[in-house]
């Protein structure tokens, strides 16, 4: 009678110890899951995409940029619904042509608008070197084009027909590959100087290929 008390009891304990390490188990991953979920996952589509966005500030020259002061930075706006999560924290610690890259995140056009803030976005967006317009965007691809017009931003987007929009650079997946096309006139209307290297790799060139527009 005894040792069958002993075992009762001894198999409480067991029971109870494992009910607390549930317990403390799930306050645990409680206290974690806030944050796991504001960390946002990164596809590796757009890990590529953000390592394509540095590497084009290298093979495109902007006017004037040899006269352009050293310590002000080169700025890349990523405007509409962030797809990239953190994939730029690798790059802001880079610098490219001997200069800092800077990127900055902007809401979608209605949301700034709503906002009040459509007006300073617009300023900064206008300022900077590289444009990623995401596919939130989708709709005001033609609006967010001509507010650049006549400026020397490089844009860049992933959707569908960006090329025949009015974008200079178009992102395109070939397979499980990240792609992209150049628009060599647009890029000439920004007054925007393609490099040959940056041409020979895209997948779709349109437009001339002028001395002007592009070069070694």
């Amino acid at each position: 009678m005894d040792n069958t008390r002993k075992v009762t009891s001894i198999i409480r304990m067991r029971i109870r110890a494992y009910n607390l390490m549930v317990l403390a188990l799930v306050l645990l991953m409680a206290a974690i899951a806030p944050d796991a979920l504001a960390a946002p996952v990164v596809s590796s589509e757009y890990q590529v995409k953000a390592a394509f966005l540095y590497n084009f500030i290298k093979f495109v020259d902007w006017p004037g940029e040899d006269a352009t002061d050293s310590n002000e930075p080169v700025v890349i706006v990523v405007l509409g619904k962030n797809p990239f999560g953190g994939a730029f924290k690798p790059i802001e610690n880079k610098q490219v042509k001997e200069r800092d890259v800077s990127v900055k995140y902007f809401k979608g056009l209605e949301e700034l608008e709503k906002s009040g803030e459509k007006d300073k976005a617009i300023e900064a967006i206008r300022k900077c070197q590289l444009l990623f317009i995401c596919p939130s965007e989708e709709a005001n691809l033609r609006e967010i084009i001509n507010l650049v017009k006549n400026r020397s931003v490089l844009t860049v987007a992933d959707s569908k027909d960006f090329l025949d929009s009015g974008g200079i650079i178009e992102f395109v997946m070939d397979g499980k590959k990240v792609r992209f096309g150049i628009n060599v006139t647009a890029a000439k209307s920004a007054k925007l100087k393609v490099r040959s290297q940056l041409l020979r790799l895209a997948k779709k060139v349109v437009g001339e290929k002028e001395t002007n527009g592009a070069e070694d």
